[in-house]
Formats: structure tokens, C-alpha cells, sequence
């Protein structure tokens, strides 16, 4: 299976992989203004199952070094969290997106009921 092996200031911080099938993400971010933040996110999706896996969240400091080689494997390390999708939950933050587009570009949603 494809994998990211993930190095952290030179240690080894997990080797994350999924089947064919699936998503793998390695996402380091920064935001910065009132509430400064350095981040480390290694997961994914197991498509097939609905479930998203995680393996790395931890903060991060000026001067880390972040390495990723990519690999192939036929053993990963389990991740540390895994939790299924939640359909209603997607819909609320899709419904909440639209809604936040919406007034960006000064729209009026306006619901339409359908006729059985």
C-alpha cells in the first residue's frame, strides 16, 4: 500500500497508509494574527468503510523539521484515532457553507417546497 513515512526534528513520528481506496493526507499549516499557530496533521479516509483515521495532530515550532518520504508498505503503524462519517453532521457543514457564501455575495436562499 502507498505510505508516508513521517520524520519530525529527525525522529521517526509514523509510518500512515491506506489501501487504494482511500485518502492520505499529510497537511502542515500556519495561522498567524491574534492566536499564532504551527500544525501537523497526518490522516486520511478509508473510503470503503466511511471512516476517517488519524495518525499525527500535534503542534509545531519555528526551527521543526518535517520530513515525508513516500513509500510502499504492507505494514503501517495503526492510527491513533479513527471515527466514522457523520451524513448529518456533512450536511450541516455544507448547509452552513452555503449559507456563509451566500451572504459573502449578498444572496437571498430562498427554500422551494416540492410537490409530492
Amino acid at each position: 500500500m502507498r505510505a508516508f513515512e513521517i520524520y519530525v526534528n529527525g525522529k521517526r513520528a509514523c509510518l500512515a497508509g491506506v489501501n487504494d481506496a482511500s485518502v492520505l493526507t499529510a497537511i502542515m499549516d500556519y495561522a498567524g494574527r491574534d492566536k499564532e499557530r504551527l500544525h501537523l496533521h497526518v490522516g486520511g479516509l478509508l473510503i470503503p468503510q466511511e471512516e476517517h483515521v488519524r495518525w499525527q495532530d500535534r503542534d509545531l515550532a519555528v526551527g521543526d523539521e518535517i520530513r515525508i518520504r513516500i513509500v510502499d508498505s504492507d505494514k503501517v503503524d495503526a492510527p491513533t484515532k479513527r471515527y466514522a462519517r457523520d451524513p448529518k453532521k456533512d450536511i450541516r457543514a455544507q448547509k452552513r457553507y452555503v449559507r456563509t457564501m451566500a451572504k459573502k455575495f449578498g444572496w437571498k436562499i430562498q427554500s422551494v417546497r416540492r410537490r409530492p
